[in-house]
């Protein structure tokens, strides 16, 4: 009985001990969760927490969000990443669907000294149904020749209208033929090639134009550029830069001289100006130190940019340049609608012409709609020709621009690519043919370029061939 009694009483104790531990346990589990409240940074009450990246702290404006993959904390780029798509984007880590497939993308060198065999250079435009329009010469005539989409000869016309030597240029019409400008005249097409009419000569005058350029205004009016040619009715001044004005028939509405009293005086490149005007780039001849003209009259020029009405009165007329060489070659709008970009060529000889080959350099100028000079860059390593070395500039699709021409040295044809959205390029490549006759930006976000040497190339929108 004595021993039952004594088990008992243990019992009681265990038990009570359970109860006094349980209740001890429960009180404490109440005071940790009552002191439990600390956030990822170990402060108790903190206002610190962890984002979808990982990150801690208190600062909810820079909490990691996600990026156009839907990757948290990611950098993707997205666009199209399909190099055979129109708005393929070299910078693109994440194809977001985007890719237009839509208009074949090409890619081709064409060899048309065979063809093209009176004159190495030649002009390439595309035309409305994808294809291309060539303009050169063919045993002394001019002479056109139409390709499809992938550089296949559709046809070719010769003219009866001398073209042996010196620049041409072709445009498709509004009506889809064609105007053919050279250094003795035109001639208007239709869309077969079939001559409609013909002018030859400058207007008033036995004088051959040199015309180097050539548009169709939104006004429906031809107007080329060229020169330098004498104007019958002052022959006091030298060789003038010359724009004439024709309606679509072919009928000279209106014959215009620019320039100075010194000889070589021309203009290299026409656009119509973003206000509907006229606005030509080429060069103006200016004095050698003491002399008001020069003798090598070649090698002291100014780049010259003109902007004129629809009938050639003068808006503005600007020279560019120092005391030495430079010439204006071609000229774009800007992406933005205000002002243009002129592409020229600079040679600071210091009196010395024949120092030229090693220091030549591309000038690049920024001017806004007034003519003002916003900006200027310098490239060096221009080949140098003392008629002026070939150069063309053309926009891009990422509203930039890119130019070809002649290096003097690492390949024949050197193309230069720049801009605030464009994957810059500097290329210097030996496709065949040498320099940049001519560049335009095609249906496929690529370029057409002409070259001396009677090669054109059609590369893709990365300059890829």
């Amino acid at each position: 009985m004595k021993k039952k009694l004594i088990l008992n009483m243990e019992s009681i104790i265990k038990l009570s001990l359970i109860l006094i531990l349980t209740i001890f346990g429960c009180e404490s589990d109440k005071i940790t969760g009552k002191d439990s409240n600390i956030d990822c940074a170990g402060i108790v009450d903190g206002s610190s927490f962890e984002d979808n990246c990982g990150v801690c702290d208190d600062d909810p404006t820079n909490d990691c969000e996600k990026d156009c993959a839907e990757v948290w904390g990611g950098s993707n780029i997205c666009g199209c990443t399909d190099s055979t798509a129109i708005n393929f984007d070299s910078n693109a880590t994440f194809d977001d669907g985007s890719c237009d497939t839509s208009i074949t993308m090409t890619s081709f060198v064409m060899n048309l000294l065979p063809e093209n065999d009176c004159a190495s250079s030649i002009d390439i435009k595309q035309t409305e149904d994808g294809g291309y329009i060539v303009a050169g010469c063919k045993e002394d005539k001019a002479w056109l020749m139409k390709t499809d989409l992938y550089g296949n000869k559709e046809w070719e016309k010769s003219y009866n209208l001398g073209d042996y030597w010196g620049n041409r240029t072709v445009i498709q019409t509004s009506d889809g033929g064609y105007l053919f400008a050279g250094w003795e005249g035109a001639i208007k097409t239709d869309s077969n090639g079939n001559q409609l009419w013909k002018k030859s000569g400058t207007p008033g005058s036995g004088q051959n134009p040199y015309y180097e350029d050539v548009i169709e205004h939104s006004n429906g009016n031809f107007y080329f550029v060229g020169g330098p040619v004498v104007d019958r009715d002052n022959y006091s001044k030298g060789g003038q830069a010359l724009l004439v004005k024709m309606s679509p028939e072919g009928s000279v509405l209106k014959t215009k001289f620019y320039g100075g009293n010194c000889e070589d005086d021309l203009f290299r490149s026409i656009i119509e100006s973003n206000d509907g005007k006229l606005i030509m780039v080429g060069e103006k001849g200016h004095g050698n130190q003491s002399f008001p003209c020069s003798f090598d009259f070649r090698f002291y020029k100014d780049i010259y940019i003109v902007k004129t009405n629809l009938n050639g009165g003068v808006v503005f007329q600007k020279t560019y340049g120092g005391k030495f060489l430079e010439k204006g070659m071609d000229i774009v709008s800007k992406g933005n609608g205000d002002g243009y970009m002129v592409l020229g060529q600079q040679c600071k000889h210091r009196y010395d012409i024949f120092s030229c080959g090693p220091i030549t350099k591309v000038m690049i100028l920024d001017i806004d709609e007034n003519g003002n000079n916003l900006d200027q860059t310098f490239l060096g390593g221009l080949k140098f020709y003392e008629f002026g070395t070939p150069m063309a500039l053309a926009n891009t699709s990422n509203d930039g621009y890119v130019f070809a021409t002649n290096p003097r040295n690492g390949g024949n044809v050197w193309l230069y690519k720049w801009g605030d959205y464009e994957n810059n390029l500097n290329l210097k490549i030996s496709p065949g043919g040498f320099g940049g006759e001519s560049i335009e930006k095609t249906l496929d976000n690529g370029f057409i370029i002409s070259t001396g040497g009677g090669t054109v190339l059609k590369t893709n929108s990365q300059l890829l061939y």
